[in-house]
């Protein structure tokens, strides 16, 4: 199976993107109404769940943005480059957000459970890596960007 262009897996990925993408719109919306079906309150949850759900909504809009130029077989661009360096940012601003919670769950309500601490402590340092991934694939992709320039006007 190809990577890029109609058929390739690139373009697969990118509508399974789009599915989960428009999908989370709906759970976002929905969230309140069914929480309150089930008599569930969110207090101060709402304040960190909103604000992750829509930096995670922005950054797979940003691979949806990246696995279109794979459909179009045009990976080395500076669009790319930009989209890459953007997802870094709010990879940066996710992580930032999940150590406010965990920071929040530690100190304020002293959460005794031990998973739910891990667990927050544990999405804070993967976006962390996932940022300086992203940073540094986008540097890659500015030097074969740079190199692609350099190869066709030697042609």
């Amino acid at each position: 199976m190809e990577l890029s262009g109609k058929k390739g897996i690139g373009n697969i990925l990118k509508i399974f993107l789009q599915i989960c993408f428009y999908g989370g719109i709906i759970v976002l919306i929905a969230l309140p109404f069914v929480f309150s079906a089930l008599g569930i309150t969110l207090h101060s949850s709402m304040y960190v769940i909103y604000p992750n759900g829509i930096v995670m909504l922005a950054i797979g809009y940003k691979f949806i943005q990246l696995f279109n130029s794979l459909k179009n077989n045009d990976s080395f661009c500076e669009d790319n480059i930009k989209i890459q360096k953007s997802a870094a940012k709010l990879s940066i601003v996710e992580s930032v957000l999940w150590l406010l919670d965990f920071l929040y769950s530690v100190f304020l309500v002293k959460y005794e459970d031990i998973i739910v601490v891990l667990g927050l402590a544990f999405f804070s340092i993967l976006f962390f890596g996932v940022a300086i991934a992203l940073y540094i694939l986008s540097e890659l992709f500015k030097q074969a960007y740079e190199y692609k320039k350099e190869n066709e006007l030697t042609i």
